[in-house]
């Protein structure tokens, strides 16, 4: 009799399809899913900063912009949760109501910021200015955790930082804007707390809620920031008197819908592959983004030298940065320990608690674990 056997039942005793051994997870998870997962996340993630500037080239509404990413977002998540009632959850607010506010902030003033400098900034100073995310991670963590990394780590964010540096040296006064800067800085900053914060809210929260009501109710609750704010500086009155026709319409809503399917393919990622191919595709999206900015709107930035040398420096280092957390050569090569235990014994610096380091050891800079917005 032929077998019944098929690629939704295998036989019994035959090797599970979540074991990574098994021929069915190397012949359809490593050989396809992956690719297929990290191109769907690079070409959402791309698709919106693009998208995003257009918006803003056309309105000046960075906040209100924001805004609509969160309720599209919020919107989009009730059918999940009408057809997986069991994806919902609410969140005890007496137990881990604190902590969640202090992520609710960090998340809508590194959305609002990270807007308003896209706004007032080129796609590629803006993301080279993002991508020093990482630095500020480790410094913040070495602060709170109190605990500091390896000088090897140091000296890779200080050259991190160099990067956009370079990349503005050759703008011109006229169209450097320094309130595009200093607000990045401000996101970069924010997003950097909420790398450090969120993981533990996150863990603390898990019982209470899944990913998806999590993500539900942390975007409903940035509108009581964002909202005000988008009615207060007027920005909801210049992005709805820009739409003139059912493209617009169209372009507003698609653009507000990546910003929640970006999380959700993060997600897709981290189902079929590791958080450290996760951060090799934030360094790559960067990547593509810089670049293909400069043939979208190639009158808002002028190639230089600088911008060139300053952008390639920041996404090299990133991959420094990314390999020397994937590899943990740090940790494993006898010289590298010994350098780590050299300058350790040479800061005073009380460690946190084993309660606190627990909290936190799980989420390192740069996105590497956990997802984000």
């Amino acid at each position: 009799m032929p077998s019944e056997a098929t690629p939704l039942k295998p036989e019994a005793g035959a090797p599970s399809q979540e074991d990574p051994n098994s021929p069915w997870y190397k012949t359809c998870v490593v050989k396809y899913a992956v690719p297929l997962a990290l191109v769907f996340y690079i070409c959402i993630a791309v698709a919106r900063i693009l998208l995003n500037k257009c918006i803003l080239n056309d309105s000046s509404a960075p906040v209100a912009l924001s805004a609509m990413s969160c309720i599209v977002t919020c919107i989009m998540l009730v059918p999940i949760f009408i057809v997986s009632p069991k994806s919902f959850g609410l969140l005890d607010w007496r137990k881990n109501g604190p902590g969640f506010a202090l992520v609710t902030v960090l998340v809508a003033l590194d959305l609002a910021f990270t807007n308003i400098s896209m706004n007032l900034l080129s796609v590629s100073i803006q993301q080279c200015i993002l991508a020093i995310n990482p630095a500020t991670t480790v410094i913040i963590e070495s602060i709170f955790r109190r605990k500091l990394a390896h000088p090897v780590i140091y000296m890779t964010v200080l050259v991190l930082c160099v990067g956009p540096v370079i990349a503005n040296l050759g703008v011109p006064a006229g169209q450097l804007s320094i309130g595009g800067i200093i607000a990045q800085i401000v996101g970069v900053f924010n997003s950097s707390c909420k790398y450090v914060f969120a993981h533990s809210v996150m863990q603390a929260c898990k019982k209470d809620l899944g990913s998806f009501a999590f993500l539900f109710w942390l975007d409903l609750a940035t509108l009581i920031i964002l909202v005000p704010w988008a009615f207060i500086d007027h920005s909801f009155f210049h992005l709805f008197s820009s739409i003139h026709s059912g493209a617009d319409v169209g372009r507003l809503i698609g653009t507000s819908i990546l910003g929640g399917m970006r999380f959700f393919s993060q997600l897709v990622v981290l189902r079929v592959t590791t958080p450290t191919n996760l951060a090799c595709a934030n360094i790559g999206f960067q990547a593509i983004s810089i670049y293909l900015s400069m043939a979208v709107f190639p009158g808002q930035q002028k190639i230089t030298p600088f911008l060139i040398a300053g952008t390639v420096l920041t996404l090299l280092t990133s991959g420094v940065y990314t390999y020397w957390k994937i590899s943990k050569v740090l940790t494993k090569v006898p010289c590298c320990i010994k350098l780590g235990e050299d300058f350790n014994s040479c800061v005073t610096c009380k460690p946190a608690t084993k309660e606190a380091d627990g909290d936190y050891s799980k989420m390192e800079g740069g996105g590497e674990k956990g997802t984000s917005r």
